[in-house]
């Protein structure tokens, strides 16, 4: 998750598509590196009472198969940013973290790394969310701005961790993001 503005749901984002991968491929191994300061990742998993996948601060990719980094709300100013596979770039779509979201995008296109935009807590009847979605390039995802993604991290959990309705369109949410992922490699996935 890469974007330099704080707040636009890089955390939140990161936990669920950890969870969603642990339950799509139960026999793998799903690490989430907290490498913000904050460590909004590690705060959850002390919440927990037990987590699906493991949540630390180390960077290295060894003895796990899905490795996601939750980075910190600042792009780096040498440029360097972990090397990934694909970047996940989660967006707010009102005018601050818009703008910060197209310097990131400056950072991701001059180095030509592999992304996938997410309008994340989008809310189709404000027409700022609609007109902003529209100029994102094709392809950008959408995930609906819900109560329950910040009620599940209050409680430790993620909305896999829920069954009905809610959850049940939130986990669709976070799905599409999976599938999108597994687009960049898809010899090494199995159905979502």
């Amino acid at each position: 998750m890469l974007n330099g503005k704080g707040g636009v749901g890089r955390t939140t984002l990161t936990l669920n598509l950890a969870h969603c991968l642990q339950c799509t491929y139960p026999s793998s191994s799903v690490y989430v590196a907290d490498l913000d300061v904050q460590g909004s990742s590690l705060a959850w998993a002390r919440l927990a009472e037990e987590t699906a996948f493991t949540v630390g601060v180390v960077k290295s990719r060894a003895q796990h198969d899905f490795h996601l980094f939750d980075t910190p709300p600042k792009l780096p100013e040498n440029g360097l940013v972990p090397e990934a596979d694909v970047y996940i770039i989660p967006t707010l779509l009102d005018a601050v973290s818009y703008v910060v979201f197209l310097k990131t995008m400056q950072l991701v296109r001059k180095k030509g790394l592999p992304h996938i935009i997410v309008a994340n807590r989008f809310n189709s009847d404000r027409s700022e969310h609609r007109q902003r979605f529209a100029q994102l390039p094709p392809g950008a995802l959408i995930v609906r701005d819900r109560a329950i993604f910040s009620s599940c991290y209050g409680y430790g959990e993620t909305v896999f961790n829920r069954v009905g309705v809610r959850s049940s369109h939130a986990q669709q949410d976070i799905k599409a993001i999976a599938r999108a992922v597994r687009g960049f490699d898809s010899r090494a996935w199995g159905d979502l």
